[in-house]
């Protein structure tokens, strides 16, 4: 069992030696690029910033690793890549030597705070590891972990000293008070609350706080005399740890949950991160909310600089910006770290490539990831994008409308109202003449698009009605006689455009199917499903022609090329490419780290662009395996 242990953790530390060749030092653009990939664009998703103990930089755990950043000038001097899944949390070793990062891999890795280089990784989780937290001697690390236990590691070797279970519930956060004698740790459901341990028995303490149900983050006041928990009822509590007693209470003047707080280094201020736009400045001592600064979106995590004069704020429009506390002055400020990729769609020319985004829709150059431009104001996700036949319009749904859009200007035509749901899904007829909603309320409705007048925005044609479930996606034929719907409700439904009619209901996956497309010739089409297969079947009849199986699970999304020969298929962070004809499996794509959302190829079949929940979009070079085809 030793030697297991220690392969365990030997094998990712040499892989680890390959993965920040130049650590800290600027590297060609874009940073980490996955071996078949020719470009990435977006930085990932941002789940936790913190500050290095010089304060010269800022460490950011993301969706796609972690970013180091230059304070001053917002640049980034490295992304340390290595660990599999979105990093949720980072710390950093009293004396400054290391910092750990907490991970949905499973695991928690040891960095080398000058260096880059990874040290050790902490294997032993059954599930997602939420938090890190360092003992004040520096020897041990805690974590906290979906398996609803909180582990205790050697640093030096990252063996397992011990598990601390009791908890009912996910983990969500742990914190050593400063003098290490105690050790706290929260779970975020139910009745589990905050629960106190002695981390060197590994015994839980006979310490009793009353009324913390659902406890998603708790950090130590400087001097160990409060613990501080953001709850997931949207208040900040500061509880005496002397008696077991409730301080004091704050919320902010909104009703946005709490996403993070922070104490200031000499203790007299809290900051704290919302859902409301806003991070909030709290005196300590009080509970008294001295001022806030506003953001423009929703915002993540907060850190304090080592020196207290300046905060770093992470929100969900992909910014990371730095603040004069004194002032509430921003000082400069880091793009680029995009919420979710939710929806793709390639120009017809090749040269545009389009992201529906968290209330947003994003033009960008694919060749060099430039934004070209951006539509703003939508409400929500944009849950889907795609252009006219003709390429002068584009169509979205955000919420419950369908809306439409002037390629050229970004000019708002019109929306398409009535759905009660949001709607999932868009789909042009191949003629331009009709465009097709599918929603949640569990219907489809094709609408009448009338060419020539300013707002091309016609009659509602046909409701759909059958699905016993939401409706994930909606495709025309290419003869666009008839529309293909796949449904939470496991079945597609085949529907005569015309009349309204349903031809055919094809039943065989057993999961959510989230995802139907039809080959370029319209012989086939494909669906993929949750339950982690994806059915071909024979358009005219509905016969299944074969079933592609080996994702591990969540097919998303599916792409035919432009040729039809091809398959490409987006699960939970990995793309499969199908040989249509044969079924076999001609490659499998690597470099997500979240749901694969969309799948989009380039009109002249050489880029697959992939768009997922990691915040991040890559484009695929598709030549060499299109050559060995």
């Amino acid at each position: 069992m030793k030697i297991l242990n220690l392969l365990l953790i030997i094998l990712p530390l040499i892989s680890g030696f390959c993965l920040s060749s130049n650590a800290f030092a600027q590297m060609n653009a874009p940073w980490g690029l996955e071996i078949d990939a020719k470009n990435r664009i977006g930085k990932g998703r941002v789940n936790a910033i913190k500050y290095f103990p010089d304060g010269t930089k800022l460490a950011v755990a993301s969706t796609i690793g972690i970013w180091i950043y230059d304070v001053q000038t917002g640049e980034p001097l490295d992304l340390l890549r290595g660990h599999t899944g979105p990093v949720n949390s980072i710390a950093f070793s009293p004396d400054g030597a290391m910092f750990a990062t907490a991970s949905d891999d499973n695991t928690a890795w040891l960095w080398d705070t000058h260096t880059g280089e990874h040290k050790v990784s902490i294997v032993g989780h059954r599930d997602d590891v939420n938090d890190v937290a360092f003992s004040p001697d520096g020897q041990t690390l805690a974590t906290a972990s979906d398996d609803d236990t909180v582990g205790l590691w050697d640093i030096n070797t990252g063996e397992w000293r011990a598990s601390l279970e009791g908890h009912t519930q996910h983990v969500y956060s742990v914190a050593f008070s400063p003098d290490g004698a105690v050790l706290a740790s929260s779970a975020a459901w139910g009745n589990d609350g905050i629960r106190f341990w002695n981390p060197r028995t590994a015994k839980p303490l006979d310490i009793s706080i009353d009324g913390t149900d659902s406890v998603e983050r708790i950090v130590y006041s400087p001097d160990g005399s409060m613990l501080v928990s953001r709850d997931t009822d949207r208040t900040i509590r500061f509880w005496d740890l002397g008696t077991g007693e409730l301080l004091r209470a704050c919320k902010t003047d909104g009703a946005g949950e709490i996403n993070g707080v922070v104490f200031a280094p000499d203790g007299r201020t809290l900051a704290s991160a919302s859902r409301d736009d806003l991070v909030s400045f709290w005196d300590a001592a009080t509970g008294e909310l001295l001022k806030t600064v506003e953001h423009d979106a929703p915002v993540i995590s907060v850190a304090y600089s080592p020196d207290g004069e300046t905060v770093a704020s992470a929100s969900e429009d992909g910014k990371i910006q730095f603040w004069d506390v004194a002032t509430s002055k921003r000082l400069t400020s880091v793009p680029g770290h995009a919420f979710h990729v939710f929806s793709l769609a390639y120009s017809a020319d090749g040269n545009t490539l389009v992201s529906g985004n968290m209330s947003k829709i994003s033009f960008w150059d694919p060749g060099t990831g430039e934004l070209q431009k951006t539509v703003r104001g939508l409400r929500g996700i944009v849950r889907s994008v795609v252009y006219s036949p003709d390429g002068s319009i584009l169509a979205s749904s955000d919420s419950n409308k369908a809306r439409l859009w002037d390629v050229e200007t970004g000019r708002f035509l019109g929306t398409f109202s009535g759905h009660t749901g949001l709607i999932s899904s868009v789909a042009f007829s191949p003629d331009g003449g009709m465009l097709a909603s599918g929603s949640h309320d569990n219907t489809i409705r094709l609408w009448e698009l009338r060419a020539g007048e300013l707002y091309l925005i016609g009659d509602l044609l046909h409701t759909l009605s059958g699905h016993t479930e939401n409706v994930a996606s909606v495709a025309f034929s290419p003869d666009g006689d008839i529309l293909a719907s796949g449904s939470r409700d496991n079945t597609v439904r085949l529907w005569d455009v015309q009349t309204g009619d349903l031809l055919n209901t094809l039943i065989d996956h057993t999961g959510s199917v989230y995802t139907v497309v039809y080959s370029p010739d319209g012989s086939i089409i494909a669906s993929g499903s949750w339950d982690g297969t994806v059915c071909l079947w024979e358009s005219r009849t509905g016969e299944l022609l074969q079933t592609l199986r080996g994702h591990t699970r969540n097919v998303a999304s599916v792409a035919f090329s432009s040729d039809g020969g091809v398959l490409a298929c987006g699960n939970d962070d990995a793309i499969h490419v199908w040989d249509v004809q044969t079924g076999a499996l001609m490659h499998t794509l690597i470099g997500h780290t979240d749901v694969v959302n969309s799948l989009a190829y380039s009109p002249d079949g050489q880029l697959l662009a992939s768009g997922s929940r990691d915040g991040t979009i890559l484009l695929w070079e598709l030549t060499k395996l299109v050559a060995d085809r």
